[in-house]
């Protein structure tokens, strides 16, 4: 439970930069290549529509996905769904909702 509060109040508190994707997936060396499918996906991709990405170096990878629009903090904002898959074949999920300001996505 106590995961699930910090990895609430990091996608509330946090902006979507380097060290947010950090604390959110907890791995540094793929935050680039999470961050720029992060803003691939909400801002280009329809509900549902995945933007992947691969380390290729690691073996680890992951999707973002935009799952439905709102505009809880005077949008526009969306809520995602970021999966990192892991070389042995386990999943992490992580929710949360990212709102466009100044041309990037940030996450509250």
């Amino acid at each position: 439970m106590g995961k699930i509060i910090v990895l609430f109040a990091t996608l509330l508190l946090g902006a979507c930069s380097h060290s947010a994707m950090y604390s959110i997936t907890g791995h540094s060396q793929q935050s680039d290549l999470i961050e720029s499918a992060f803003q691939q996906a909400l801002e280009h991709n329809p509900d549902g529509v995945i933007a992947y990405w691969v380390d290729n170096k690691s073996g680890k990878s992951g999707s973002v996905k935009p799952l439905y629009a709102s505009y809880d903090f005077a949008g526009p904002c969306r809520h995602f769904e970021l999966a990192y898959f892991y070389p042995d074949k386990t999943v992490s999920y992580h929710y949360g909702q990212a709102c466009r300001r100044n041309q990037i996505w940030r996450m509250h």
